[in-house]
């Protein structure tokens, strides 16, 4: 009877709450998440703070390189990578929930001195496409392609400085994230992106597979899902300057009313 009580215990705290701050790593992958007077802020980061407050859970946040970031999941330092992208290799070591953080429209950027349109991997050939290490893209004819050239900068600042010195002849990410870095760096009137999406994909917050945190998973879902619908989550869009998705402001009108 003793070791029942414990157990109920023990499930109990896993419910309600958890012992220690889980610990949550992200890279710079503005608007989604940056570095603003000290704190980590972006649409991600502020709805990720919106639900673990909701439940009653602490967080400590830090941005570091993405391979860093990994590299720490994979050590067991981690509790959540904060705006994965999925892969079958990743699902191995993480739990990726049914709700992800945001969609994701990942586009081809060029200079406007020196122009390509692309609407699929086909039109790459002979092309050099800067991307980022330990990114996962999904789209396998891009990933694997061998009639273009990937090649790495680590960081996304860093492969626009190379796409206007005419180093690279495009870079790939989000549509987003390539507009707010553009901005910050005084470079959005030197690019351009082709308007057709070269694939779309999602963003997560993968979970460390031990069991107390994996525990957490049924319950971020269901209040990340709640709060997609919200005002709340509205407010976080505006503030980052982004269009308001259709169901999320029918939901807002609707409360208004």
């Amino acid at each position: 009877m003793v070791r029942l009580y414990a157990l109920l215990f023990l499930l109990s705290c896993s419910v309600n709450s958890f012992a220690q701050p889980l610990k949550v790593c992200t890279n710079e992958w503005p608007p989604y998440t940056l570095l603003e007077d000290g704190q980590v802020r972006g649409i991600d980061a502020d709805l990720l703070h919106l639900v673990l407050t909701n439940l009653n859970i602490s967080y400590d946040i830090t941005l570091e390189p993405w391979r860093r970031c990994l590299r720490k999941m994979s050590d067991g330092k981690l509790d959540i990578l904060l705006d994965a992208f999925y892969s079958d290799e990743r699902a191995k070591g993480m739990i990726f929930p049914n709700e992800a953080m945001a969609d994701s429209a990942m586009v081809l950027f060029h200079a406007r001195a020196r122009p390509h349109l692309i609407n699929s991997v086909d039109d790459l050939a002979g092309l050099r496409v800067g991307t980022e290490p330990g990114y996962a893209y999904s789209n396998q004819a891009f990933a694997k392609g061998t009639h273009f050239v990937r090649e790495d900068a680590p960081t996304l600042d860093a492969n626009i400085g190379k796409l206007l010195l005419g180093r690279i002849d495009l870079v790939i990410t989000d549509r987003a994230v390539g507009l707010y870095t553009a901005k910050t760096m005084g470079a959005e009137n030197a690019i351009a992106y082709s308007p057709q999406p070269l694939y779309s994909d999602r963003v997560y917050a993968a979970f460390s597979k031990r069991p107390a945190v994996a525990a957490l998973v049924p319950r971020f879902e269901s209040e990340l899902r709640r709060l997609k619908s919200s005002p709340e989550y509205a407010a976080i869009l505006r503030r980052y300057h982004q269009e308001i998705p259709a169901q999320t402001a029918e939901q807002t009108d609707a409360r208004a009313d």
